[in-house]
């Protein structure tokens, strides 16, 4: 079917968002239509890719079932508290249903100003665009929660940052765009009339099971506790950097959203940090763990006007919670490590032998991809293939003990292969990408959606596109692109 839209978040109250329409562009033109993301949310691809689907796409025309708005929140942005942010250069235009029945946001970004640009342009160019659409959807396929992109679409018209881009619209479909910062914005009001109708609201729409529960509101944060521990414990068992977990960065619904100055690490650097914005490190890869329990305990604050009892005694059912973060972020990060080095379940030797091998990479600069992968080689061989140090040798000597203890070679293999891709969406091919895009060139971009499809596996005759970069191919710095 072609676009039904249906409208939920239009129905709250106007404190929590602008009416507005996207602005008109130029000449609008495709650059990307998600296929797959189509079929799964019932989509017709081939209306998309008509003149009239390219216009709605890039926010020119409205859908008649549509009811464009921008979205207010707060958030705290490197530490700093923020009391006002929101949409300022995206446009909500309404809900889709998917073949399940699961409900989706369609939101366009870099379709210009709203009331919360705060002096901003409202606009994209094509780089942040692509960037988000290629890393989005590998994320995806490589099985960790994420916002998706169904579109690319250029505008005809300039951008100006440093130089004169071209424009850029995206399409951005997520399960939920709340994030912690919704809910400070009107805790920081004291508005808890808004704060009960958007927790409510929520819990709705993706927690209904939780709607009779007498402390629906606290389960609605175990809930995102939970779900945002197994998000940055998949981040980190890829090597991704974020690299803006601001408290408006943070989704409720547990999905990775607002891809500016993200990238995964090649050569393994555990204090690493690409965004040319995190100057102090605060969102190096090493430090995630900590700002999702500094984010964690942000929302907890927010909903305690909600919960019953004393003061008091809210405040210490909360913080038991958050105090319990390390604890359950170990064990799941102990589990997918383990994985990494083949084995399914955790032993008393994992830990220390996971940690001997990130610092044999860190030591050696080795790349945190290929290192993991290598291991199913590893586990045939006896010949030092990662590395031919001492160090790495009596490494290897202990974790071929440990497996042969635990497990047999075949499960082994197909654990590690399952366990880390063999293609990674890496920062010199986003730039690359980027750079032949603007000579209107797509051969590094059909093939990294080839590889994008196939993560665990290596295509046939695309060998660059699976090794580290060169020291002039490599990305130093990411932006933000806004």
């Amino acid at each position: 079917m072609s676009l039904i839209f249906k409208n939920s978040f239009n129905q709250l109250p106007k404190q929590f968002y602008s009416k507005i329409e996207p602005e008109k562009t130029n000449r609008p033109k495709k650059v990307l239509i998600n296929n797959s993301l189509c079929n799964d949310l019932n989509v017709d691809y081939n209306y998309l890719d008509t003149e009239e689907g390219i216009n709605i796409l890039s926010g020119n025309l409205i859908h008649k079932d549509s009811d464009p708005l921008a979205m207010v929140y707060a958030g705290h942005q490197f530490g700093n508290w923020v009391p006002q942010l929101g949409d300022g250069r995206a446009h909500l235009l309404g809900e889709v249903l998917d073949r399940e029945g699961n409900k989706y946001d369609l939101q366009l970004k870099g379709s210009g100003r709203t009331p919360y640009s705060r002096g901003g342009d409202g606009k994209a160019w094509l780089g942040p665009v692509i960037r988000e659409y290629v890393v989005s959807e590998y994320m995806h396929n490589i099985h960790i929660p994420t916002t998706r992109s169904l579109s690319a679409v250029l505008t005809g018209d300039n951008v100006y940052r440093e130089e004169t881009y071209p424009g850029a619209v995206l399409c951005r479909v997520a399960r939920s765009h709340i994030r912690v910062g919704t809910f400070q914005y009107f805790y920081s009001r004291k508005d808890t009339k808004s704060l009960k109708i958007l927790a409510d609201y929520f819990i709705k729409h993706h927690f209904p099971n939780l709607e009779k529960n007498e402390n629906k509101y606290f389960e609605l944060f175990k809930n995102v506790v939970d779900g945002q521990i197994n998000l940055v414990t998949s981040w980190m068992k890829v090597g991704f950097i974020h690299g803006v977990m601001n408290t408006d960065n943070t989704s409720i619904s547990c999905e990775t959203i607002d891809y500016g100055p993200c990238a995964f690490i090649d050569n393994y650097k555990s204090d690493k940090v690409f965004s040319s914005i995190d100057s102090m490190g605060r969102y190096c890869y090493k430090n995630q763990p900590n700002i999702l329990m500094w984010n964690i305990a942000c929302f907890a604050s927010t909903l305690v006007p909600l919960l019953e009892g004393t003061e008091e005694k809210k405040v210490d059912i909360l913080q038991k919670e958050i105090s319990s973060i390390p604890e359950k972020y170990k064990n799941k990060w102990l589990l997918e490590f383990s994985k990494k080095i083949g084995l399914k379940k955790i032993y008393p030797e994992n830990e220390v032998l996971i940690n001997r091998f990130l610092e044999i990479l860190e030591s050696e600069n080795l790349d945190f991809t290929n290192s993991f992968r290598a291991l199913i080689k590893e586990v045939e061989s006896s010949n030092e293939l990662i590395s031919k140090t001492d160090t790495f040798k009596s490494w290897k000597n202990d974790w071929k003990k440990l497996i042969k203890k635990k497990s047999n070679q075949k499960e082994v293999c197909k654990t590690i292969t399952s366990n880390n891709p063999a293609f990674i969406m890496r920062n010199h091919l986003v730039e690359k990408i980027i750079q032949e895009l603007l000579t209107d060139k797509k051969d590094t971009l059909n093939k990294a959606l080839e590889c994008i499809e196939k993560p665990f596996e290596k295509i046939k005759h695309y060998e660059k596109m699976y090794v580290g970069p060169t020291k002039e191919q490599e990305v130093l710095r990411t932006f933000c692109g806004t």
